[in-house]
């Protein structure tokens, strides 16, 4: 298996690797994902923040999961770094409302109901293990997204060309949320994320779906603006909706590829390769 790393000695040396330039979260993704594809003996990637902490058995089951020729991907049982008991994800699902995903479990404590393998609709990339002709057939996520909602991206792009994605409670990683973006509720990733938000909707909901999303906007937006003008933090919403503006606004590119010519559906074969095996 290829780790390749996209930050390790600093913003200079992150930037020169990518090319001179913040591609963001997708993008710097996207530059790690071909560099991986183009070793050959690579038959797998896994896309891991920088502010996670794994078990040390967190990869076999993945793995495991992904043996399955039908499944695009697999992701572990993410917990919140502190307190470390207490889920942030169990896996997830798509949506269309103000946001587009839900993720299963937040804030509630472990139990019997999110230690059981599911298939969903939703997983995000802060730990996630995905096949090589997954990649091949699907493409890398998309860096028209920047940061957030690529992760939706890749998702509903992976079951529209019929993959499975698989929630799998045996692997358990701890994630330090928001740290690499700054926080919770910032100018910055309020912006981004409506921004990314708009994007997914006009690409993927239809536009009876568009008009469901812009109607839940305008219920959240004045209700998000009382809540956090008694936190003196009304420039978040204020950029939000700069961001859910441009996102409907921006030009709509077609999502990268791997390879320009289609690939068949997936194989009913179990999947090998001594690279990610080892």
């Amino acid at each position: 298996m290829a780790v390749v790393l996209v930050n390790w000695n600093g913003a200079a040396d992150t930037l020169a690797t990518l090319g001179g330039a913040n591609l963001g979260f997708a993008g710097g993704n996207e530059v790690g994902i071909r560099r991986a594809l183009a070793a050959p003996e690579v038959a797998w990637v896994l896309l891991l923040n920088t502010d996670v902490e794994v078990d040390a058995g967190f990869l076999a089951p993945l793995l495991g999961a992904c043996a399955d020729p039908g499944v695009g991907a697999a992701g572990p049982k993410i917990f919140y770094f502190d307190p470390p008991d207490r889920l942030w994800a169990a896996g997830g699902r798509l949506r269309i409302r103000e946001t587009v995903t839900e993720e299963f479990g937040r804030g509630q404590p472990d139990g019997p109901r999110f230690s059981r393998p599911a298939d969903v609709t939703y997983l995000t990339t802060c730990c996630l293990l995905v096949p090589r002709d997954a990649l091949e057939r699907v493409g890398p996520l998309d860096p028209a997204y920047f940061i957030n909602v690529d992760d939706a991206d890749w998702c509903r792009r992976a079951l529209d060309a019929g993959y499975r994605l698989r929630y799998v409670p045996e692997s358990r990683v701890w994630h330090k949320v928001a740290a690499s973006s700054g926080g919770a509720y910032t100018p910055g990733k309020t912006f981004h994320t409506a921004r990314s938000n708009a994007v997914y909707v006009r690409r993927h909901a239809g536009p009876a779906g568009l008009v469901g999303f812009l109607a839940a906007n305008l219920v959240a937006l004045p209700v998000a603006w009382v809540r956090e003008l008694a936190r003196g933090n009304a420039r978040a919403v204020a950029a939000k909706a700069r961001g859910l503006l441009r996102g409907l606004r921006d030009p709509l590119p077609e999502p990268p590829s791997v390879r320009r010519d289609p690939l068949p559906a997936p194989l009913p074969e179990a999947r090998g390769g001594t690279a990610g095996r080892n």
